[in-house]
């Protein structure tokens, strides 16, 4: 009875995990620069992601292909990190940023899905909120540097420089995407390109409605629940 007393303690726990990954990879990833710093970093938020997706009730085969784009991902930056491999053109950046992008746009539907069909909510269900909120905004970030990588004019300011995908890189595309995600509009950065515009559009639209609105409603949940 133990294991499972304890097996459920980490299910009803799963998204402060994964939370308190996000906010320590978010919070510490200026200080990680460098190949064992970054990669030590995406193992741990790899490992998080993985472990969530495991909770759900999806069909084993849908797992082992999440599980394999997840793998390839990380394999695809510890190659290009340590100089195994140096993308060469803009289609092998392009490989290499969408790959990253299908592994956490799935993990912020999964989880999306999860915490909406929830019942009952709990203080772990919002936290689940939270982090997609995290995840929507590093989702953004990949496009922007997808967008950028084939039209370097598309930005006031070049988010990435020629084919490599730096550090520099990755944390200017995830300073510009929570700055539009969380509408502060410093214009350090503006979109100059349609499709730059557009997207930058829609994840400001994403990020005034969805803490107003899903947010609003699983905390309204959980308020309701514990005055029953």
């Amino acid at each position: 009875m133990k294991p499972t007393n304890k097996s459920q303690t980490l299910s009803q726990k799963k998204y402060t995990q994964l939370l308190i990954v996000l906010v320590l990879n978010f919070v510490l990833a200026p200080f990680l620069d460098g190949n064992i710093g970054g990669l030590f970093s995406s193992a741990i938020f790899l490992c998080a992601t993985i472990i969530i997706v495991r909770t759900f009730s999806l069909h084993q085969k849908l797992f082992r292909l999440y599980l394999g784009i997840a793998g390839l991902a990380f394999v695809l930056e510890t190659v290009t990190r340590f100089g195994w491999y140096s993308p060469q053109g803009i289609f092998s950046l392009f490989f290499i940023q969408a790959i990253y992008a299908i592994y956490l746009g799935v993990a912020v539907l999964l989880i999306l899905r999860d915490i909406l069909f929830c019942q009952p909510i709990t203080a772990d269900t919002i936290r689940g909120g939270i982090c997609v909120y995290f995840l929507i905004g590093f989702v953004w970030a990949l496009l922007y540097g997808i967008v950028a990588s084939f039209d370097p004019q598309a930005f006031s300011q070049p988010l990435i420089r020629g084919t490599s995908y730096s550090d520099e890189s990755y944390s200017k595309v995830i300073y510009f995407s929570f700055v539009t995600l969380t509408t502060l509009g410093y214009g350090d950065i503006i979109p100059i390109s349609p499709l730059a515009t557009m997207l930058t559009n829609l994840e400001a639209i994403i990020g005034q409605m969805y803490p107003a609105i899903l947010i609003s409603i699983l905390v309204g949940g959980y308020l309701s629940g514990r005055s029953e």
